[in-house]
């Protein structure tokens, strides 16, 4: 499983209630239950924040203990996990219509579990739900559960950085075991800029899938390495009950 990664995503569903902040007194009670409840309904998993704390003079904020369930189907672990995201606004695009420009987000650290099922992987599957639920699925629509009441402010982000993470992967061929990786560094620049702006969930989708690219390539090559030492391991084991460890003085040793 691809373990502790800071998805991105989760962020952009927060801000996706943009220009309301300032109809609400408590603002981060307000972004923390935005980002569960769209969060969840964009991913179809359950999605938990433990705190949020956003300056709106500054356009700094922490939004800290982000977890990601994984989808039906899968173990009763989170996909994902972040100790941290940090992000910077600019306050003067928030009053308005327009869109949103958030000129940095930094997920540092982040878990992510890569599991591999029969169609697929946990990560894949949240991706396709995101898709799907910000128009790109193969229905071309929203599901229901994206009402017309659902925040439909748009975002840009100039710049988003995903770094320090580690992937933990898993596989039926690998029973009992998980395997630990780096997760290479991921930089995405001018999300939603060319198109003056994007929903929170179509940045998600654009996010994720770079996520989920990045993590299936790191957790893939664990895994198809764990199978291949598994199996030279076995074969060796049995070798040595049989030919006295002649396949072990084959291999050097």
């Amino acid at each position: 499983m691809l373990k502790k990664i800071a998805i991105g995503f989760v962020v952009l569903l927060a801000l996706a209630a943009g220009g309301f902040w300032y109809l609400f007194s408590n603002l981060d009670s307000f972004v923390k239950s935005a980002i569960q409840t769209y969060g969840s309904q964009a991913t179809q998993s359950t999605v938990s924040v433990g705190s949020v704390d956003i300056a709106l003079t500054s356009g700094q904020g922490t939004i800290s203990g982000i977890t990601i369930g994984n989808p039906a189907g899968f173990g009763a672990g989170n996909a994902v996990s972040v100790a941290a995201i940090t992000v910077q606004i600019d306050p003067s695009t928030v009053p308005g219509s327009g869109p949103i420009v958030i000129k940095l987000v930094n997920i540092s650290q982040p878990e992510v579990n890569y599991e591999v099922g029969q169609g697929g992987s946990n990560l894949q599957t949240i991706q396709h739900n995101v898709q799907a639920y910000a128009g790109g699925g193969s229905s071309g629509a929203a599901p229901s559960n994206a009402s017309a009441s659902s925040p439909q402010r748009k975002q840009i982000i100039s710049d988003l950085t995903i770094d320090s993470g580690e992937v933990t992967a898993s596989s039926p061929l690998l029973p009992g075991r998980e395997l630990r990786v780096p997760l290479p560094l991921i930089h995405l620049t001018n999300l939603g800029q060319s198109s003056g702006g994007a929903t929170a969930a179509q940045i998600g989708g654009q996010v994720l899938s770079a996520i989920t690219a990045k993590a299936t390539q790191a957790g893939s090559a664990a895994i198809t390495k764990g199978i291949s030492g598994a199996a030279l391991k076995g074969l060796g084991g049995a070798a040595g009950g049989v030919g006295g460890g002649k396949l072990k003085g084959l291999f050097g040793g």
